[in-house]
């Protein structure tokens, strides 16, 4: 997201790549509730059958306070509203979906994901996103300090067979996944190409997952996911944003003269402007 914006890219791969982001994120959020009940009970954990069925219940119940919310806030974002009004009633009901995923230990991001789902789609109001994104990137450093201060370096020794498989085999899964898909969807070229390219960074679902994993997973099995996860996260963050960036050069997703630095562009600006009033 942070590459597309920063070279303004465009086009019908960037439409397909939020596509298949949004949809992966789901699928991923209800494998997770499923595959975490599962290795619960082959670890020997009591559990009963409600203790599994109970989390497909919730996440159902959160999907639902997920819609309700964001047609809640589409009938309070009112013409007259300010631009502080509206980021508070916005930010007040994430944070109210997140305390009640919160208190029967369920992800709230197939929740939130709803409530933006719900709300664009009955308003097609696009400048809340951009209020709200203004508003993110200091509680994303938090959210990766927190991370990276979880980070066990000992724990290496024990699993790093492990998380180098799962670096590797997430990359190959990302990119064989994608080009089959685009083969039965029958796509562009560019495209089945480069989608898979453009999926292998990875951060926060995987890495807000791994931490509910902690709390939920029996015994040591939720410090492994852990550091596993955020480990190989590392990884993915230097490789992905270059990766990621020549998808969008390849697929013809940003223009050539997108990739100058923001300064130089200005620069130029000022000199043309300065020949025009020469001439």
């Amino acid at each position: 997201m942070v590459t597309i914006r920063q070279y303004h890219a465009r086009g019908d791969f960037i439409n397909t790549l939020l596509q298949v982001v949004a949809f992966d994120d789901a699928v991923c959020l209800i494998a997770f509730s499923a595959a975490s009940a599962f290795v619960n009970v082959n670890v020997g954990a009591n559990i009963s059958a409600s203790e599994i069925i109970m989390p497909i219940v919730y996440n159902i119940g959160a999907l639902a306070i997920g819609i309700a919310s964001g047609a809640i806030l589409s009938k309070l974002m009112t013409p007259k509203r300010s631009e502080d009004n509206r980021l508070i009633l916005t930010i007040s009901l994430l944070l109210g979906i997140a305390g009640l995923c919160a208190v029967v230990n369920i992800s709230p991001l197939l929740s939130c994901m709803m409530f933006g789902t719900t709300y664009i789609n009955m308003t097609k109001d696009k400048e809340l996103y951009r209020q709200v994104e203004r508003f993110t990137p200091p509680i994303l450093s938090i959210f990766f300090v927190v991370s990276g201060m979880n980070l066990d370096i000992r724990s290496f020794n024990t699993l790093g067979v492990i998380g180098i498989s799962y670096f590797v085999i997430r990359i190959a899964g990302k990119y064989l996944g994608a080009y089959l898909g685009c083969i039965i969807a029958k796509t562009t070229k560019e495209i089945k190409n480069y989608l898979g390219l453009a999926l292998i960074p990875q951060a926060g679902v995987a890495i807000g997952l791994a931490f509910l994993g902690r709390r939920i997973l029996a015994g040591t099995m939720g410090d492994m996911l852990l550091t596993i996860i955020l480990s190989s996260s590392v990884l993915y963050e230097l490789i992905g944003p270059v990766c990621a960036k020549i998808a969008l050069l390849r697929s013809g997703s940003i223009k050539m003269d997108n990739t100058a630095p923001e300064e130089g562009k200005d620069e130029q600006k000022t000199e043309k402007a300065s020949e025009r009033r020469a001439f």
